[in-house]
């Protein structure tokens, strides 16, 4: 009895075959770094490469132009001296005092109040209220200026006309600190009324009607089930609004002509600009990564202490 033939592979082509297939694995496992390369190239060029040549000069004396001087840690040493930049952090931390607790709870109340708000044209509203958030924050510093004009401003204006002291927002080193944190809050508040809204829409009503049954007034439920339940995004909006204001520099630098009264309102951010414009860039670049460890400290303080909040 015949058997069928038995066909094969010839060698050549078999070790061609071989040989595309190998080039095709290759492919397919070089191609997804392909893809995100674009992404590395220009984090390295744009982020990378700048902050390792920032530290390279922060450990130097240079005005920018001709030779580097090397100086190790001096600019660092410097800095951490001098009562100037001491004074900036002051004031950037009293600022901060007075911008995070202040614009949390007014978002907080704004988020609530749109919520249970129930007319037409709601997301008209809300939509005015994000406005200060795209505004240009030097525009709106130099209209802030205007208002706090002591002679001819709105504001002195009106308390004039009821018979109340003109308060000298850019005279007074108190008042002066408290009219930016006036701008500060008003550029954040609607951004931050807006995560604490949303948040708010993803709890479920189920809950409130439970509360109802238990006994819970308004502001019981607002108390033991709307502030834990918004825990997350009021620590999200404080680590944000944080990074925010110990970068503050346009406000101060507009609105109280560069820091004043008497460098009472200049910032950490303010005073690195004041080392730029010396030419002093090698302490500039010491202190932008001071800046840099002082908000990573910051900011790993509150996720840290906030943690048990969060998660309860």
């Amino acid at each position: 009895m015949d058997h069928p033939q038995q066909w094969s592979t010839p060698p050549t082509l078999a070790r061609t075959y071989g040989k595309a297939r190998r080039r095709t694995l290759k492919l397919e496992a070089v191609l997804p770094y392909l893809y995100i390369a674009p992404f590395f190239v220009v984090f390295t060029a744009f982020f990378g490469y700048p902050l390792v040549y920032s530290f390279y000069v922060s450990l130097h004396s240079w005005t920018g132009i001709g030779p580097m001087r090397w100086v190790g840690w001096g600019n660092y040493s410097f800095a951490l001296q001098n009562s100037y930049f001491w004074g900036s952090i002051v004031t950037t931390a009293e600022l901060w005092l007075l911008v995070i607790p202040a614009g949390t709870v007014l978002s907080l109340i704004l988020a609530v109040a749109w919520n249970h708000a129930r007319f037409r044209g709601r997301n008209i509203v809300i939509v005015m209220y994000l406005l200060p958030a795209v505004v240009s924050i030097v525009a709106a510093s130099v209209v802030f200026k205007i208002l706090y004009d002591p002679t001819a401003g709105p504001i002195a204006y009106v308390l004039k006309a009821v018979g109340l002291p003109v308060i000298p927002w850019l005279t007074s080193e108190g008042w002066a600190r408290v009219g930016i944190a006036v701008v500060r809050v008003w550029a954040s508040v609607g951004l931050g009324a807006l995560f604490y809204f949303s948040a708010l829409q993803a709890i479920s009503k189920e809950i409130y009607d439970a509360s109802l049954v238990d006994g819970c007034g308004p502001i019981r439920q607002f108390v033991s089930i709307t502030v834990p339940l918004l825990a997350r995004t009021t620590l999200f909006l404080a680590v944000v609004n944080t990074l925010t204001t110990l970068a503050l520099f346009a406000e101060p630098f507009f609105i109280t002509n560069d820091g004043g009264p008497n460098n009472a309102t200049t910032t950490v951010g303010l005073y690195l600009y004041h080392l730029v414009n010396n030419l002093d860039l090698g302490t500039a670049s010491a202190v932008s990564f001071l800046m840099t460890i002082g908000m990573m400290v910051v900011s790993i303080i509150l996720f840290v202490t906030a943690r048990r909040w969060t998660e309860a």
